[in-house]
């Protein structure tokens, strides 16, 4: 942090208001210049002081009488210039102490021709003898100057940040106030080296205290408020929304919005983050106790804390992006390779007509699979194409190949339509098909529609069948673990006629074959209907369209 003491050194000259430039300029003129300008700025304008300032402010002006005088040229302008400033400041003084005698005192200061008459009233003449001061006095000015250096070390390690506190400013002045005090006690010895070398101590201390409270206004000049701007910035960090990933069936349209959220997220985060690391360097962000929700000011650890959420926020976007790209290539690969499937349909197969194309439902079924796989490629190829992926070809092929077994299949679903038929008729024997119009048309079976044709696709069979049931009626255990059961085993016998019936039947606007087992049984369960026709089992078929009804 030398740097500040370096930069406190070149402020000092600048702050004397002297030009630089010109190396003819003493330095003793232009220290005794700098304390000129700070007490005339300190008393401008002023006409009732405390009168115990003003005493002190002219004991601390023989310091810089001894300056002035000690100056190698007294006819450089610059040197003449001081003196005529120092007089009239001095004389300033006086009046403020004693107005009535404020013309003499100035026609004294101005008007004398003499280095030393040009000094205060109680600065004696260059023929005094300078008083020696005692062991006590020179160990009190030597402690004042390692206070001082001590001083100048904290604030320089300090930099010039904390003197954007108010605080810390009014804590800088106290101390400066206090040396300054602790100097004037040695007025009267201010040409002893030790006097010297504590007086050039605290210049160095007021000029890096000077930096760092201009180099503090020039940073809130240019940051601003810096805890209202760190408190808009932590409200856009709670309104950043983060989209949820999609999940799969996706909607038509949504990986590209959530693509276009996640860029507009992405792009507010990184907004959003831009000044922090600048506040960071430049504020004074002391830690603070009590957070910012219990009412506390942000500190370097709410910065902190921002910038490494939002960070975490757009690291996380890329990989959430990173993640779905990958999981998506596979669902395209696995959807790519499912198509060979629908080419193996064959629409003239009567088992396929069924499996694949007219059973109730099937068609629906196939054609909304179909329409989630072109959703899926779709949106994948539209996700491509806005990352600039290169699979963006390729996803638009295989969009195109969908779209070709979207129509293949809709062309065998009609062929399929067209080639069903009526399954054919096993015998003709009249008895089977009244029998059948009849159980089928009983009233214990509503649920059979009205009946557009109907064929006996099966001859009639007879057919017999034994099952057995155990009822378990005690079980004993013995001494020994042998476990003994008893009970009672009941043997059924079945024996019925059946076939089989086709019909053709609507179900709300369209066709369906019904197949229908009847049976007749002559023995069986005591729960078994005896000597009459039933229903025993029916499927619903394939789709038939009405003109087809009576086809063979």
């Amino acid at each position: 942090m030398r740097r500040l003491i370096s930069a406190a050194l070149l402020f000092s000259f600048i702050y004397m208001g002297t030009a630089v430039a010109d190396a003819a300029v003493d330095k003793n003129v232009s220290d005794a210049v700098a304390d000129i300008e700070r007490y005339e700025q300190q008393f401008a304008g002023k006409t009732n002081v405390n009168k115990s300032t003003v005493n002190r402010t002219l004991k601390l002006l023989k310091l810089t009488r001894q300056r002035l005088d000690s100056a190698a040229d007294h006819s450089l302008p610059e040197w003449q210039a001081a003196d005529e400033r120092y007089n009239a400041l001095v004389a300033q003084l006086n009046s403020l102490l004693d107005p009535s005698a404020s013309s003499n005192t100035q026609s004294s200061q101005t008007s004398a021709p003499t280095k030393s008459s040009s000094q205060p009233a109680a600065t004696t003449s260059s023929q005094t003898a300078t008083p020696q001061m005692i062991s006590h006095q020179r160990v009190q000015v030597k402690k004042l100057k390692r206070d001082i250096e001590s001083a100048m070390d904290t604030f320089d390690k300090a930099g010039p940040k904390p003197f954007q506190d108010p605080g810390y400013v009014e804590k800088v002045d106290n101390a400066l106030d206090k040396y300054r005090t602790a100097l004037g006690r040695f007025s009267d010895f201010a040409e002893d080296p030790d006097v010297v070398s504590a007086s050039n101590a605290f210049q160095k201390l007021e000029a890096m205290t000077q930096f760092g409270r201009d180099h503090a206004a020039k940073e809130l000049a240019e940051l601003g408020n810096v805890q209202e701007r760190l408190a808009a910035i932590n409200a856009e960090i709670r309104g950043l929304a983060i989209p949820n990933t999609p999940q799969q069936p996706f909607k038509s349209g949504e990986l590209a919005n959530w693509l276009r959220s996640l860029a507009t997220a992405r792009k507010a985060a990184i907004q959003i983050y831009q000044p922090l690391p600048e506040i960071k360097k430049r504020a004074y962000l002391p830690e603070t106790r009590a957070t910012v929700e219990e009412g506390g000011a942000y500190d370097i650890r709410d910065v902190d804390r921002m910038e490494r959420y939002l960070r975490e926020v757009v690291g996380k976007i890329d990989n959430e992006v990173n993640t779905f790209s990958a999981n998506l290539t596979r669902n395209v690969e696995i959807e790519a390779d499912s198509l060979s499937f629908y080419d193996e349909f064959d629409p003239s197969d009567r088992r396929q007509q069924a499996q694949h194309f007219l059973t109730e439902g099937r068609a629906d079924e196939v054609r909304q699979t179909l329409a989630g796989k072109r959703l899926l490629v779709s949106e994948a190829a539209e996700y491509a194409k806005l990352l600039k992926h290169d699979t963006y070809e390729e996803r638009v092929a295989l969009l195109a190949r969908i779209d070709d077994v979207i129509g293949r299949y809709e062309e065998n679903y009609n062929k399929a339509r067209q080639l069903v038929r009526m399954p054919k008729s096993a015998t003709d024997d009249p008895e089977l098909v009244e029998i059948a119009m009849d159980t089928l048309q009983s009233p214990d079976y509503d649920y059979v529609g009205e009946i557009k044709r109907l064929v006996v696709n099966t001859e009639k069979v007879h057919r017999t069948k034994s099952t057995s049931e155990t009822q378990i009626d005690d079980v004993d255990v013995s001494s020994s673990g042998k476990i003994t059961m008893s009970g009672t085993e009941t043997t059924y016998f079945y024996e019925w006629d059946q076939y089989q019936v086709a019909t053709a039947e609507p179900v709300g606007d369209k066709f369906y074959i019904f197949y229908s087992t009847l049976k007749n049984y002559s023995s069986g369960a005591s729960n078994t209907p005896l000597n009459k026709w039933i229903i025993s089992n029916r499927i619903q078929g394939s789709e038939i369209p009405e003109e087809n009804i009576e086809l063979d």
